[in-house]
């Protein structure tokens, strides 16, 4: 299984971006910083498919936590490249937006790659 391991990542971010990031492409720019839930549930998939990555073993534990933190960036850059077809001014701070998406993917996957090794050391520890 971890000769495949790479295409299930890759996989898995590509999921997670088309799930979270469609409801998010559909709110209109103007919006977005008004508390918008629509987010929340491609957030807790993000986490989840992290920690279902991690405790599956299929790839190293660095390799699934960098490309899942691209996530949350990926559906940035693709929010402001749509945006700024529309309107070439709409995003005049792009570059703090995607550190600040950067971050908002690390609170959601950083604590599930923690989960998954502590599950699969309690597995583990089971077994013996």
């Amino acid at each position: 299984m971890k000769n495949l391991g790479v295409l299930w990542v890759l996989l898995a971010l590509a999921v997670v971006v088309l799930a979270a990031g469609i409801p998010y492409w559909r709110l209109p720019y103007a919006e977005i910083n008004r508390g918008h839930f629509a987010v929340l549930p491609g957030a807790a998939f993000l986490g989840f498919l992290t920690l279902i990555l991690v405790v599956a073993e299929v790839a190293r534990v660095k390799l699934i936590a960098v490309t899942m933190l691209l996530a949350v960036p990926l559906i940035d850059i693709v929010s402001i490249a749509k945006d700024t077809a529309a309107d070439p001014t709409s995003h005049n701070l792009w570059p703090f937006e995607l550190v600040i998406a950067a971050l908002s993917g690390a609170v959601v996957v950083l604590p599930a790659v923690g989960i998954g090794l502590a599950v699969r050391w309690a597995m583990a520890r089971i077994k013996v």
